[in-house]
């Protein structure tokens, strides 16, 4: 067997000096290997330690976020919802300034009366409960400025507090619309939890008791130009409205275009009534965006935006196509009984591009079908192909498995193209249309084998490799790949009869 010297890399082939030389090539042993990460954007407050526009790696478990971005800040926030969800995927975080224009949003809350009893008033912050000393004989003022003294001591909670004259007003630390998704409420969990305003008190608060006024969100085109070449698997931001979802939808298919080929992904909260929800999910087709619904929740739907996406990031990472159904949202609070979507109004919502969740007997918020905005193809038809978050997923892992076995096993060679049959050395790194078939058709087993996909014998069937008929040095490859399906619905029929027969 003769080896020519032209088969070698590094050891040139006009070598004289004698001796023994050793080049290593390790592309033979290379294959994929994935580690995602995830980022969040959202609104810093001046406190907070970290550039503004600069993507910053958040360590550990993310208690720092409060004094990287703001004690009370949106994107502290963001990052400790996230963190409840997925306490192990590597984290940036990208604060912005709020809109120099923008408005906190605000709202007065009302106390009437005089204490009867001593008791602990529970009052919930955007769901963060906060006990206030309440003594028999207190008075209307006297409870505004203890409500008041001591929500200013939690220094994480999204407001600022002050009182005067039987009114606390609370006023959001950033200004903008996210502002708006703040809620007050008081003994959430009812008398059978303990919780219960004194007897002689009368707390009220305008509407649900969500703030109000907010306006002017950040331009996110400042944050995602200065994300620049760096990738991310999963965005998740706080802001819903169109300007936003635009920006960020054109974006996103930038990334995933050929040429830049990043699987990312970018999950979103939105607040609503079942009328606004499917009006909003209608109005919007983008497939690689998931805004999953809240309605009457003691939480800002940003955060439980970001709890979604801290448990899909995790379980799509660990497998696509393994369903989404079921996962709690750990940390989030149910909306009461009476405000729950039934199975009606989910189903609805699930054809007009929103994710719902389910809340189960024991109060916990879990995921049903995680779905994509996408509901029409490019001629306006009702479509499916984007609308599992899974599909995306295992695409963009389909995608990143071959392109992993391209590079090392094909371009790493450096290979010679040529026909199919050509009398050439073995030990000169080729590649002839017939070989690379056979590569992707045996790594399409090994993705089978993993349950990325199914179907091997037809995929081999259907897969086309050739060369350009215009570009001697190009190589065409059409790949249809049949993608496994999460489970997420099980249908049963139930034929009974009282005694089997025969006749």
């Amino acid at each position: 067997m003769t080896i020519p010297n032209e088969a070698f890399n590094q050891v040139p082939i006009n070598t004289r000096v004698a001796g023994s030389y050793f080049e290593i090539d390790g592309s033979r042993a290379s294959g994929f290997v994935a580690n995602h990460t995830a980022l969040l954007i959202g609104q810093s407050l001046a406190a907070g330690t970290a550039d503004d526009d600069v993507a910053v790696l958040v360590p550990g478990t993310g208690e720092s976020a409060g004094a990287l971005f703001g004690a009370g800040s949106i994107l502290a926030m963001m990052v400790s919802a996230f963190r409840e969800n997925n306490p192990t995927m590597t984290l940036y975080a990208l604060p912005m300034a709020d809109l120099e224009a923008g408005v906190k949003a605000d709202i007065d809350i009302t106390i009437t009366g005089s204490a009867t009893e001593n008791r602990a008033l529970p009052v919930y912050i955007a769901g963060k409960r906060v006990f206030v000393s309440v003594a028999v004989g207190d008075t209307a003022a006297n409870v505004a400025t203890a409500m008041a003294a001591a929500l200013n001591a939690v220094t994480d909670l999204p407001v600022m507090a002050t009182a005067a004259a039987g009114v606390v007003t609370l006023t959001a630390k950033n200004a903008g619309e996210v502002g708006n998704d703040i809620r007050f409420m008081v003994a959430v969990r009812g008398i059978l939890s303990g919780e219960k305003v004194p007897s002689g008190l009368v707390i009220s608060a305008p509407g649900d008791g969500c703030l109000a006024g907010g306006s002017g969100n950040p331009d996110i085109a400042g944050a995602l130009a200065a994300i620049g070449s760096q990738e991310f698997n999963y965005i998740g931001v706080p802001w819903s409205d169109s300007a936003t979802l635009d920006a960020l939808s054109a974006w996103l298919e930038t990334k995933q275009a050929a040429g830049s080929e990043v699987d990312v992904k970018a999950f979103v909260g939105r607040r609503g009534t079942l009328s606004e929800l499917v009006t909003y999910g209608t109005s919007r087709n983008d497939r690689f965006v998931s805004v999953i619904e809240s309605y009457d929740a003691p939480m800002p739907a940003f955060a439980r935006g970001m709890r979604y996406m801290g448990q899909a990031s995790a379980k799509l990472f660990n497998h696509p196509a393994r369903p989404l159904f079921g996962l709690e949202l750990i940390g989030e609070m149910a909306p009461p009984q009476k405000s729950r979507f039934g199975w009606v109004d989910k189903n609805t919502l699930l054809f007009s591009g929103i994710t719902v969740t389910d809340v189960a007997a024991d109060g916990k918020v879990r995921l049903n079908m995680p779905i994509t905005l996408y509901q029409t193809n490019e001629f306006g038809d009702a479509s499916e192909a984007y609308l599992l978050v899974n599909t995306v997923a295992q695409l963009g892992r389909v995608r990143d498995e071959l392109q992993s076995v391209i590079n090392s096993r094909i371009m790493a060679q450096r290979p010679v193209l040529v026909d199919d049959g050509t009398a050439i050395d073995e030990a000169i790194p080729h590649v002839t249309p017939k070989s690379v078939k056979a590569t992707l058709v045996a790594h399409y087993a090994y993705m089978v084998a993993l349950g990325f996909v199914e179907n091997l014998e037809e995929f081999e069937a259907r897969l086309q490799v050739g060369k350009s008929t215009t570009n001697s040095y190009r190589l065409n490859v059409i790949y249809q790949p049949d993608l496994s399906n999460p489970l997420y619905v099980f249908a049963a029929k139930i034929e009974f009869e009282l005694d089997f027969r025969t006749y």
